[in-house]
């Protein structure tokens, strides 16, 4: 999953939001938050 947010540079919120619309699941915004954290 970090391999695919730097490769897409889903930096933002609106990139959360894309994410999102391929599955809801709370697993996703948990491990993008972490990932997103490390990134920044």
């Amino acid at each position: 999953m970090a391999e695919m947010i730097r490769e897409k540079e889903m930096f933002e919120e609106k990139d959360l939001e894309q994410l999102l619309r391929w599955d809801h699941h709370p697993v996703i915004v948990q491990a993008f938050s972490e990932i997103w954290e490390d990134l920044i």
